[in-house]
């Protein structure tokens, strides 16, 4: 990659301990010419991001994934390259370099994507997958070690249809060029928090875009507990986003409601094996049946609250 090609790292994040332990990767990765913001989305955050060395885009509120990463696009000098990262990731010192060289074996014109973590790779959502995900059954599966990752990834690519990719990776570390940016639209806004990078990885594939790589660059993710920390406000926003991707592959909006409130009324016996809090959990079930069953788009925790 030439210096001359352009690379925006955007990593968002509601937690000023979090950034503090970034510092020095943020550091790093400036230091390799990359242009590094930091989307605040969260009044401690905003505090603290102005003693990193990267750019600070303080949205003011806490918007969620995809939405805040398409505000902080809005300000941001032209691009060929987009970075999305996750706040608590480890990076090992040699990883800037490994993914400028990484890069430079694509062409940015290409609708590429190229994943720079650890993450493994999952079958795309399907009704059935939405189910399994909301309703905990999932999570039991890995957490009693009953999920095997070569089967998963056998199985989903028999039920792959139609050309569209059958697995995806979170999007912790990500790079995706200007191209299928472009192509696909950007992150979908309709989703709160949770499955906008399936359907972008979804449309990416169904538009014609390469398939997603993966290469180890030397980047690990740590896996925050935000999620079970803030269970009673994000829960819901997982499950309306659930409903609005079912939506999104089109299942109609009824029988989507239902998949997502059959899941979380499953969800209810499984609260006990959860790590969050029984009483914020089952909380956070209601919430979320309310919030489905209204179609009422559920708000994220406070940004003044966090």
């Amino acid at each position: 990659m030439s210096d001359s090609v352009r690379v925006t790292v955007l990593v968002p994040s509601i937690s000023a301990s979090r950034l503090e332990r970034a510092r020095t990767w943020l550091a790093a990765l400036t230091a390799e010419g990359f242009d590094v913001r930091v989307v605040a989305n969260s009044a401690s955050a905003a505090a603290w991001a102005p003693r990193l060395s990267a750019t600070v885009v303080d949205t003011g509120a806490n918007p969620g994934f995809s939405r805040s990463i398409v505000a902080a696009l809005e300000g941001a000098p032209a691009w060929d390259w987009l970075i999305l990262m996750n706040d608590d990731l480890d990076l090992a010192p040699t990883a800037p370099a490994a993914i400028r060289r990484v890069l430079a074996d694509h062409n940015e014109a290409d609708a590429a994507i190229v994943h720079l973590g650890d993450e493994p790779a999952r079958a795309l959502p399907t009704v059935g997958g939405v189910f399994a995900s909301v309703s905990l059954l999932d999570a039991l599966r890995h957490r009693f070690g009953r999920a095997d990752q070569a089967g998963r990834e056998r199985r989903s690519a028999r039920r792959g249809r139609e050309g569209v990719a059958s697995t995806y990776r979170s999007f912790s570390a990500v790079a995706i060029s200007r191209a299928s940016w472009r192509r696909v639209g950007g992150l979908d806004r309709r989703f709160v928090f949770c499955y906008e990078d399936a359907f972008f990885v979804r449309r990416h594939r169904a538009l014609g875009g390469r398939e997603p790589v993966c290469v180890d660059v030397g980047i690990r993710h740590e896996k925050s507990a935000s999620t079970g920390q803030h269970i009673r406000t994000v829960l819901p926003a997982i499950a309306f986003s659930a409903f609005r991707y079912l939506c999104a592959v089109g299942v109609s909006e009824r029988r989507a409601s239902r998949v997502v409130v059959a899941a979380l009324l499953l969800r209810v016996p499984l609260v006990p094996f959860a790590s969050a809090r029984t009483g914020e959990h089952l909380r956070g079930i209601v919430a979320a049946i309310r919030s489905v069953s209204s179609r009422r788009e559920p708000v994220l925790p406070r940004y003044a609250d966090i």
